[in-house]
């Protein structure tokens, strides 16, 4: 939808608000992973955000079991950390939430309200 400049608001929107997201259930390879955010980027929205929360990423499936698991999972954090590095290098970002396509799997509602506290490595989510 990002791509398709649809259900997308100005970046003004997002100001101060936490970006909460899980790469897919798919296992995109890194470098789509990146140019999504990328296309955030460019588009003004990462810098809007006041914290991020990735969702931990799923590195495995029937479909491909011979996955590295560990490499995997790092490159994933490493296409986080490149865009935001780019767009939005002051952003707290919170990594392995158990959100998405995990189990155990987190509930968060969009539209919730979400602290983020960085210097004591804490999430509170009210529902």
């Amino acid at each position: 939808m990002l791509l398709a400049d649809r259900e997308i608001e100005p970046p003004e929107h997002y100001e101060g608000k936490v970006l909460f997201f899980e790469t897919s259930e798919e296992m995109p390879p890194a470098s789509e992973v990146f140019y999504v955010l990328r296309a955030m980027g460019e588009r003004g929205l990462l810098a809007r955000f006041a914290a991020v929360l990735v969702g931990r990423a799923r590195a495995w499936s029937f479909a491909r079991p011979d996955t590295d698991r560990a490499t995997y999972t790092r490159a994933q954090r490493e296409a986080v950390i490149r865009a935001f590095d780019k767009y939005a290098p002051d952003t707290p970002i919170v990594f392995d939430v158990d959100l998405g396509h995990t189990d155990p799997q987190l509930v968060i509602p969009v539209g919730g309200q979400v602290r983020v506290d960085s210097p004591n490595r804490g999430i509170t989510i009210t529902y």
